[in-house]
């Protein structure tokens, strides 16, 4: 009788377990909205311009949404307007019937427009939104970002795949400085108030005539990322020239390769010319101290260079068999002759604009803490009165 009493509850115990999972199922069920894929448009990424009211350029991928005649593995360009960011990106819906799915969203590029807008409140849509990933690049281009997105290079029809490709992907090794939406908005919220996007410059390709080549839907070109545009408490600032992003780079962007042409140099096979030399290794080391009463700063910067050969810049290709670089006192005496007047570039570019992109605040409060606060409050120009040094190895 015991027995058969462990065995009839046994089977009410699974009986009640199997309906405990079915709840939970059901649950699980009903906590989600239903939204079929081909009510979707899947963005790639998005352009934000703005005129009094905000334009939302959305590059997307939908089911059957390829061009007539073509694959689904088209892209297609929507456009939104609303008076803020969530009311531009509803409007697409509300004009094309596809829910914007933002989860793949890869970029964001900002119009020129958007100098009238203050980016630590617009973007706060984008980075406390559960349906966006923190790992988006943010980028800002000359002209209309919609206007971008009608473009085309030959390699990459898509602009949002053209763009993090050049930007993300070959970035580092190229030179380009990047930075994701996330970082952009936090670095607003520190001592210096200051941060940094990639610049996007579409260069047309013209044909023959100066005119766009037939058959082609997109006006074909390319796109320089190479400068860095720089924001002061989510307003725009200046774009930096060539000269000052690359200086800023040095610095900020460890993992950035950079080239330089030397002039008179001995060459691989005798004689003198000018030769190519790129960073191999580079390790950046920053000091931050008051010195008589006034802030300083120590960049000490080590590099290791090799000849740039045929299809080898730097460190791009790896895995290949050592060889003589022949980085001798003049090659090295020359780079740091021009990596000096990057930085100094920089500097100078960051006091005449009076916008701390160089951090040095960030980095005296973390050295300093309250001290530093005080001291911001009673000498509000202190990018002008800081000491700035730096010491330059070039390594074997």
């Amino acid at each position: 009788m015991k027995e058969k009493n462990n065995k009839n509850k046994s089977r009410f115990l699974k009986a009640a377990a199997a309906l405990l999972v079915c709840a939970v199922l059901l649950w699980l069920a009903g906590s989600y909205v239903e939204s079929p894929l081909t009510d979707r448009a899947v963005v790639l990424g998005l352009g934000i311009d703005y005129d009094g009211e905000y334009t939302v350029t959305a590059e997307v991928v939908a089911p059957g949404g390829g061009e007539e005649g073509g694959g689904s593995g088209q892209s297609k360009v929507l456009t939104g307007k609303g008076e803020t960011l969530p009311l531009a990106i509803h409007d697409i819906y509300g004009t094309t019937g596809k829910n914007p799915s933002l989860g793949q969203t890869g970029i964001v590029l900002l119009g020129q427009g958007m100098k009238d807008v203050n980016l630590s409140h617009a973007l706060g849509f984008f980075v406390f939104s559960d349906a966006f990933k923190d790992g988006v690049t943010l980028a800002w281009c000359d002209g209309d970002a919609k206007e971008v997105f009608s473009t085309a290079t030959p390699v990459d029809s898509m602009v949002s795949f053209g763009l993090q490709t050049i930007i993300q992907k070959s970035g580092k090794k190229t030179g380009v400085s990047a930075n994701f939406m996330q970082n952009f908005i936090e670095d607003m919220t520190e001592p210096s108030g200051a941060s940094y996007v990639t610049n996007v410059r579409f260069i047309k390709e013209e044909g023959e005539n100066g005119e766009q080549k037939s058959g082609q839907r997109k006006e074909e070109g390319s796109y320089d990322c190479s400068a860095v545009s720089v924001f002061k408490n989510g307003s725009f600032v200046a774009t930096l020239d060539d000269d000052q992003s690359r200086g800023f780079a040095m610095i900020f962007d460890e993992g950035a390769f950079d080239n330089f042409a030397v002039k008179g140099a001995e060459t691989l096979l005798g004689g003198k010319d000018t030769v190519s030399v790129g960073i191999a290794s580079k390790k950046v080391e920053k000091t931050y101290k008051m010195e008589n009463g006034a802030p300083a700063v120590t960049y000490d910067v080590k590099v290791r260079l090799g000849r740039i050969k045929t299809d080898v810049s730097g460190n791009v290709v790896d895995f290949l068999p050592k060889t003589d670089d022949m980085i001798d006192d003049y090659i090295k005496n020359n780079v740091k002759e021009q990596i000096s007047a990057l930085i100094e570039a920089a500097v100078s570019a960051s006091v005449s604009l009076d916008c701390d992109f160089m951090r040095v605040a960030d980095g005296m409060y973390k050295a300093l803490g309250g001290e530093w606060t005080e001291y911001m409050k009673s000498h509000p120009d202190y990018l002008s009165e800081t000491a700035v040094y730096t010491k330059l190895t070039i390594e074997n």
